[in-house]
């Protein structure tokens, strides 16, 4: 019960950013990314390893330097016979927040981002509960074409997964930005 509760207030802060006042530069863009995903602490401790994350997210840009995502993540990790967390471990859920550009100095527009996320910790045989966790980020997005931009970024994601454990984990990858 605890984790709708969070879930709804979750979808109900994208739905007020989504729709805020009208500004000058209002903008709906979609990306799509590939990631190296590196373990630290308990999920590193358990014996996880690099592994492979995609993800995908809607954006809605309501002033110049600022746009509110949401979407959808699934980080997996490698783990050998000596790992304390089962056969192929991910952490997947969704996410939302906040994404600030920064001085865009020539055609590239360098950014930070933060917001929450709704992840769960599984493996093949099952999956832990769903928590609220948070991630921060940055990357820079460089047009490659109209409309279009590849984005480089790293980014850091952590969040409970029950029994005292904490996933955490930094993300390097690349994605492609479409503008529409």
């Amino acid at each position: 019960m605890h984790t709708r509760i969070h879930m709804i207030a979750l979808v109900l802060a994208a739905f007020a950013l989504l729709h805020a006042p009208e500004a000058e530069a209002q903008m709906i863009s979609v990306e799509g990314r590939v990631g190296v995903t590196y373990p630290t602490g308990d999920l590193s401790n358990a014996g996880a390893d690099t592994g492979l994350g995609i993800g995908a997210e809607l954006m809605y840009t309501f002033q110049r330097n600022l746009t509110a995502y949401a979407g959808f993540n699934r980080h997996a990790f490698s783990c050998d016979s000596d790992c304390d967390l089962g056969n192929s471990p991910r952490s997947t859920g969704l996410g939302a927040g906040l994404k600030y550009v920064f001085h865009a100095p020539g055609d590239a527009y360098a950014w930070g981002r933060g917001g929450i996320v709704a992840h769960q910790l599984a493996d093949d045989d099952g999956s832990g509960p769903r928590n609220i966790g948070f991630e921060l980020g940055g990357g820079i997005d460089m047009p490659i074409a109209p409309r279009l931009h590849l984005v480089p970024h790293i980014g850091f994601i952590q969040h409970d997964a029950g029994g005292g454990f904490t996933a955490s984990y930094v993300n390097f990858g690349v994605g492609i930005h479409y503008h529409f």
